[in-house]
């Protein structure tokens, strides 16, 4: 089975719809000082969305889109996630983060982002599957939201490359969406796909919510292709 990861959840019926839809893990951003405001996540939306996520064994995630070790701390801590995404521009985990996380958050996993934009990307992938439980591979670099959400593809000849690589789970992001998502799968063969840019509406205001068929459309079209490959 390749798992369906969807970003960025931004209220409790938004969450439920996505789950329903096929999520097999959804990530939000918690409230915090990094990222764009209108993603941000009132704490006790976010434990409400855990609660459910818990409830139906769908994996909860929270992202981190800042550099403030103490104030993540603080937040993993408060909300619980099944994983921690590090995704900020200026900070990523090290090995004495995965030793602090794993020593004050028993049982919450590290998910480091890895920004592929050359093959200089495979020895970083290698060096943070040394101490993570996760990989994401992704697009795109800005201020606001850190690696990723760029909406924009890469070379998956560098992500298969990781994949055979590592030894720890590597999801693929960057662009992907109902229209793209069985290549990839079926090209990458990866542990799991996420989803953000092509499964959301974004407003002029730069508010997003979930396109929920789009959602369910980029579930099925990812359980299809892993089942033609022997993955389901």
């Amino acid at each position: 089975m390749v798992k369906k990861q969807i970003y960025s959840i931004v209220n409790y019926n938004e969450a439920v719809q996505t789950m329903d839809a096929g999520a097999d893990h959804i990530g939000l951003v918690p409230m915090q000082s990094g990222g764009i405001p209108n993603h941000r996540v009132p704490l006790d939306v976010v434990d409400k969305i855990y609660a459910e996520c818990r409830r139906r064994g769908v994996k909860s995630i929270a992202i981190m889109l800042n550099k403030d070790i103490e104030e993540m701390f603080f937040l993993i801590k408060r909300v619980n996630p099944d994983i921690v995404h590090v995704a900020g521009m200026e900070y990523t985990a090290d090995e004495a983060f995965a030793e602090r996380l794993h020593k004050e958050c028993p049982g919450v996993e590290l998910m480091q982002a890895v920004l592929i934009d050359d093959e200089t990307a495979i020895e970083r992938a290698k060096y943070y599957a040394t101490f993570c439980d996760y990989l994401l591979t992704d697009s795109g670099l800005a201020k606001d939201t850190g690696i990723g959400a760029s909406g924009q593809t890469h070379d998956w000849n560098i992500d298969r490359t990781i994949v055979e690589t590592v030894n720890i789970p590597v999801i693929i992001a960057g662009g992907l969406g109902p229209d793209n998502v069985e290549a990839c799968i079926k090209q990458i063969k990866p542990f799991g796909v996420d989803s953000l840019t092509k499964t959301s509406f974004k407003f002029e205001d730069g508010v997003t919510e979930k396109d929920i068929p789009k959602v369910r459309d980029f579930c099925e079209r990812a359980d299809k292709a892993a089942a033609e490959i022997g993955l389901a």
